[in-house]
């Protein structure tokens, strides 16, 4: 087995087991211990667990920005249907935020649980905006609509709402709670055109 193959056994392993469990409660002796490696050989791939963690939210990170791009390069999908495998996309993306991960970097690497936001923030508003002018310009979103209101009104009613703390005092599952959000913004700008096309696809 080459050096690739076993960092590759060892980010996946790792990523299950702190999605599972958390990050504090991880160790890397644990780590080490379900791939059958020695602790030398798992520090020599990734010195600390807090780098451990950083790498794997990085590709994750890397693997949300793949999908999303290649999604919407695919010319062979229309416009609703790319819409709804986004919008899918982002409420199983949102679902992994009720685990206990994230809500233990936010205490234990704060950091790490400021760049994930950041990049929400950021990816998500590059992409919002490009759909906002699509969807209007293919006649699926109303043109009397204000963007930066609506971009505005996404962000923060995920950031509020998706996210460990407010998850936990819902009923809701992450891709439920995004469903409904999604719901109750989208049912508001598509045409009438637009919204019969995004139920058809359910």
């Amino acid at each position: 087995m080459n050096e690739k193959e076993i960092k590759d056994r060892i980010l996946a392993k790792s990523e299950v087991m702190f999605l599972q469990f958390g990050y504090s409660k991880v160790t890397m002796e644990e780590i080490a211990a379900n791939l059958g490696i020695s602790k030398k050989t798992l520090y020599k791939f990734f010195p600390s667990k807090e780098g451990l963690v950083h790498y794997i939210i990085e590709n994750m990170k890397c693997g949300v920005d793949e999908y999303i791009d290649e999604l919407w390069n695919d010319s062979s999908l229309d416009f609703v249907k790319r819409l709804k495998k986004l919008m899918d996309f982002f409420a199983k993306q949102s679902s992994k935020l009720q685990g206990p991960l994230l809500n233990d970097l936010q205490k234990s690497i704060p950091g790490i649980w400021k760049e994930i936001n950041e990049f929400r923030k950021k990816s998500t508003l590059k992409k919002m905006t490009l759909l906002i002018n699509e969807g209007i310009e293919k006649g699926i979103f109303r043109k009397d609509i204000n963007q930066q209101i609506i971009l505005l009104m996404y962000l923060n009613t995920i950031q509020g709402i998706i996210n460990p703390e407010t998850l936990s005092q819902l009923p809701l599952s992450g891709d439920q709670a995004f469903e409904i959000i999604i719901k109750i913004m989208f049912e508001g700008i598509f045409t009438e055109e637009g919204r019969e096309k995004y139920i058809s696809y359910k």
